[in-house]
């Protein structure tokens, strides 16, 4: 039978056949090669209400398509179908606690305590998970694990406020060689005992974009970490910030716990507790953990480009330019000077660079030797004024693998 009447018969449509038949699912018995007409046996009407049926249970095309084969065995057809059944389970639950968080909790907050009531053991799983985003909402900080008395679940808390400015101590470099190596990040928890109950993970450390941490010999510095023995120091948007770490054997692994002060801590709260496990004892070094562009490019002149620049704005990405102006005084990379012959020099907000030993340029490229990047440049001409676009990679870019940003000069 033609395509047409065999859809008429399955109660589908002709465009739905000829996808089964470009995925090759269902297959035409015959397709005339002159006119293109695809012919349907009857027997493949049964086909067709298998896949039907498979897809209303969830299954892929990818999957219908093992299945209806003949090629798998009993066994594996078996298993496919309790796959799909966890699979679908698994759904389910979660479409619960979808639903459940879409509502909101009637949370107490009164001395230092979160409170919240519950009808049936089997709500105590999802109401924890609810807690934890609404505590969040509601500028407080878990600071306990989770407990049940009665019909209630409660852990204390702490009120966020304004931030605090927090003192840098003075402490000397001391070493420590069982941390010395690389680190895998398990997770942030509210509390060391969640790790050890293995709840309330957050994977969110540094946006969750780095996978591990990497503690370099004599304490180095890379990208924004730093130690000395004792202390994590990470000096990141709240500044310098020494955070106590120790370390323990569990089982045939070394973890690391850190008390991480961030945003809670600067507010008022606690340190969370970030959890680290020894991957390997190896020596490191910046070099060998940064990611490297090609500077050792030709020197080719570029006279649109001698001058010397004044920094005007940060952008994201090249698509926010123009910008609004922002203060100079708040941005970091202050100003770069070109000179004929390719030399140059760089002002930032604490330090200084010049010398061809530290930085050069070519037609299109910065090239900072110091820290192995090729930063390119482009010059755009707006309303009679020049601007001088450029990539600023960051340690973001050479150890974390994000994208690179851009500054905005004009001419000074």
């Amino acid at each position: 039978m033609k395509i047409g009447e065999f859809a008429k018969i399955c109660g589908t449509k002709i465009s739905v056949l000829r996808h089964y038949d470009k995925e090759k699912l269902l297959i035409p018995e015959h397709t005339d090669v002159f006119s293109g007409y695809r012919y349907y046996s009857s027997e493949q009407i049964l086909t067709y209400h298998r896949i039907t049926a498979l897809k209303k249970a969830g299954f892929t095309l990818h999957e219908i398509k093992e299945l209806i084969s003949y090629s798998l065995t009993n066994e594996e057809i078996t298993a496919m179908f309790g796959r799909k059944e966890e699979e679908l389970r698994l759904a389910l639950k979660n479409l619960k606690e979808a639903e459940s968080i879409m509502s909101k909790l009637n949370i107490i907050f009164k001395n230092d305590k979160a409170k919240v009531r519950f009808k049936a053991k089997e709500e105590i799983d999802i109401l924890q998970k609810q807690m934890e985003a609404e505590i969040k909402a509601a500028d407080y900080q878990r600071i306990s694990q989770y407990s049940i008395s009665g019909d209630e679940i409660t852990c204390d808390v702490v009120k966020l406020g304004e931030e605090i400015q927090q003192s840098v101590p003075d402490i000397p470099f001391a070493d420590d060689a069982d941390v010395v190596g690389k680190w895998e990040i398990i997770g942030n928890f509210a509390v060391k005992a969640d790790f050890y109950d293995n709840a309330f993970c957050e994977k969110e450390f540094y946006g969750g974009d780095i996978k591990h941490l990497y503690f370099l010999p004599k304490g180095e510095r890379y990208w924004g970490f730093c130690w000395t023995k004792g202390y994590f120091i990470d000096q990141g948007y709240l500044g310098t910030v020494y955070n106590e770490y120790e370390t323990e054997k569990i089982g045939n692994d070394l973890y690391m716990f850190i008390s991480l002060k961030e945003y809670e801590y600067a507010h008022g709260g606690k340190p969370t507790c970030l959890v680290l496990k020894k991957a390997d004892n190896k020596e490191y070094s910046p070099e060998s953990l940064a990611r490297k562009d090609d500077i050792n490019k030709p020197f080719v002149n570029d006279e649109r480009i001698i001058g010397r620049w004044r920094a005007h704005s940060f952008l994201g990405n090249k698509s926010e330019f123009p910008a609004e102006e922002e203060p100079i005084e708040d941005l970091y990379f202050k100003e770069i000077e070109f000179f004929s012959g390719g030399s140059c020099r760089c002002v930032y907000a604490d330090d200084v660079f010049e010398g061809d030993d530290k930085l050069v340029w070519t037609k299109n490229y910065l090239l900072r030797k110091w820290n192995w990047s090729a930063c390119e440049y482009e010059i755009r001409t707006v309303n009679g004024t020049e601007y001088m676009i450029i990539e600023w990679k960051s340690g973001d870019y050479r150890y974390g693998g994000f994208d690179t940003n851009y500054y905005v000069f004009v001419r000074s």
